[in-house]
C-alpha cells in the first residue's frame, strides 16, 4: 500500500483521515453484525499434551537418576538441604502436572464476541464486557489505539486502547493480538483474522470520539487500512527487518577485542542497537511510505450497521 504519510510538526501530529469503504460497512452489518470466536480445541489439546509429556519426562529422568545413583557419600552433612531441594522439586513438578491435567476439563472454555453493542471476552463463566460508547481518547499521547510489547506483561504484542470508568477516569484495555487470555483453555481462535478485523472496524467507526490509530496496528494485524483486506507482507518485512537490525549489536558482541574496557563495549552495543533500529525504520518507511504516522477513519453519512 502506497500513500502520503501525515504531516508532523514539533508540537502536533496531523492524522491521515481514511474513509471506510461502503461495501466493508455493509458486510459488517450482515448476520446482525456479530462475530464469535471459534476455539481451536485440537491445537489447545496438543499444547497441553506436549506440556504434560515434557513435565512427566523431567520427573522420570530425575527419578531414574536417583535410582541409578550408587554413591551418596558426597551428601554427608548436607542431607537436610538436599531433602528440602528434592521436596521443592517434587512439589513443583507435581503441581505443574496437576494443574495441566485439570486444564483438560476446561478445554475450549474461552470466548470472544464482537457485535454492534460491544465486546465480551475471556472466561465463559465470567467474561469481561466492554460497550463501544465507553471507548475514549487517551489524555496524553497521539495514539488512542496502538500495539505494544511489554516484556513484564507478556511475550506477545498487545492491542491497547482506553475506556471510561467513571469520575473522569480512564482505564487501559489490553488484548493479546491472538485475542485469547488463557492459552491452556484456548490456544487460538480459528477465525482470529475475522475477529481482529471486526474489532478494529468497530473501533474505527466510532463517531464520538474519532479514534487515532497508530499505523503499526494495521501492520501487526495484517490488515490494509484503506481496503480492510488482508495485508501480510508488511508484517513479514517488519519481522525480517527487526532481526536484521540486531546484526550490528551481534557483530559488536562477538567481535569485540579481548581486553578492551567493558564500558566501551556497552556504549558500542547501545550505538549499534540505535543504528539498527534507525535502519529498520528507514527501510519500512521506504518500502511502505503509506504505513506511517497516525490514522483516523470517517464513514459515509447515515446510521452504521
Amino acid at each position: 500500500m502506497r500513500g502520503i504519510a501525515p504531516a508532523q510538526t514539533a508540537s502536533t501530529v496531523v492524522p491521515r483521515v481514511l474513509r471506510v469503504p461502503v461495501h466493508v460497512l455493509e458486510a459488517m452489518g450482515q448476520g446482525g453484525g456479530a462475530v464469535e470466536g471459534v476455539p481451536d480445541v485440537r491445537a489447545t489439546r496438543l499444547l497441553l499434551g506436549s506440556l504434560v509429556a515434557f513435565f512427566a519426562l523431567i520427573a522420570l529422568s530425575l527419578g531414574a537418576a536417583v535410582l541409578l545413583q550408587d554413591d551418596w557419600s558426597n551428601l554427608h552433612g548436607n542431607e537436610g538441604i538436599v531433602a528440602l531441594a528434592a521436596l521443592a522439586l517434587v512439589a513443583g513438578l507435581g503441581g505443574g502436572l496437576w494443574y495441566l491435567l485439570r486444564q483438560f476439563s476446561h478445554l475450549g472454555q474461552g470466548s470472544i464476541r464482537i457485535d454492534a453493542d460491544g465486546m465480551r471476552w475471556g472466561d465463559i463463566a465470567l467474561p469481561q464486557v466492554l460497550a463501544w460508547h465507553e471507548v475514549c481518547h487517551v489524555r496524553t499521547g497521539v495514539h488512542d489505539v496502538k500495539t505494544e510489547f511489554t516484556s513484564s506483561d507478556a511475550i506477545v504484542k498487545r492491542l491497547v486502547f482506553h475506556r471510561a470508568v467513571g469520575g473522569g477516569e480512564t482505564a487501559e484495555v489490553r488484548l493479546p493480538l491472538a485475542l485469547t487470555t488463557d492459552a491452556t483453555r484456548v490456544l487460538r481462535f480459528r477465525n482470529r483474522a475475522a475477529l481482529l478485523r471486526a474489532l478494529l472496524l468497530r473501533l474505527a467507526t466510532q463517531p464520538r470520539p474519532r479514534l487515532r490509530f497508530a499505523a503499526e496496528v494495521f501492520i501487526d494485524a495484517g490488515i490494509d487500512p484503506q481496503t480492510w483486506e488482508p495485508m501480510l507482507a508488511p508484517r513479514r518485512w517488519m519481522w525480517l527487518s527487526s532481526l536484521a537490525a540486531l546484526l550490528p549489536a551481534a557483530a559488536v558482541f562477538f567481535f569485540w577485542p579481548l581486553g578492551e574496557h567493558v564500558g566501551w563495549m556497552v556504549a558500542a552495543l547501545v550505538l549499534a542497537m540505535v543504528a539498527g533500529a534507525a535502519s529498520m525504520g528507514w527501510f519500512m518507511h521506504q518500502r511502505y511510505p503509506g504505513l506511517q504516522g497516525v490514522f483516523e477513519f470517517e464513514t459515509p453519512p447515515g446510521p452504521l450497521p
